[in-house]
């Protein structure tokens, strides 16, 4: 059997030819569901595990759209580089300050960027 290697860029779909598709058959439902249901390594996920996975994507999608590192970011927005890289890989969860400050950097990056630096400057939060 030949070694088939495939690159693309990440986020984009992986798209099989006639003849790939063709040589790999498409599986019936049935025959999925009993496939994974039979795999021992792989238990299906709870929706607690779902919702950690679908929260740590998000955080990843909003670091990335800045442009920055993990180290980057985590410097420049004042968050533990630790706690960044749980929150990307799902290991723990932002509470939900965390969660507003990511959602206002992703639709407003320039105001958090500029209240970031304000705040640094006058070294407390002023009402």
């Amino acid at each position: 059997m030949s070694k088939v290697s495939v690159t693309r860029k990440r986020g984009t779909k992986f798209r099989f030819s006639d003849k790939e598709r063709a040589r790999l058959g498409a599986p019936s439902e049935t025959e999925v569901e009993s496939g994974t249901s039979a795999d021992s390594d792989n238990p299906p996920l709870t929706k607690d595990q779902l919702n950690r996975m679908a929260v740590a994507r998000e955080v990843r999608r909003i670091r990335e759209k800045t442009g920055l590192s993990q180290p980057q970011f985590a410097a420049r927005f004042h968050i533990g580089l630790a706690r960044l890289r749980d929150f990307e890989q799902g290991r723990s969860e932002p509470d939900f300050i965390v969660r507003v400050f990511l959602r206002m950097i992703l639709e407003y990056p320039s105001r958090a960027d500029r209240l970031v630096k304000m705040v640094e400057r006058d070294g407390a939060v002023s009402a």
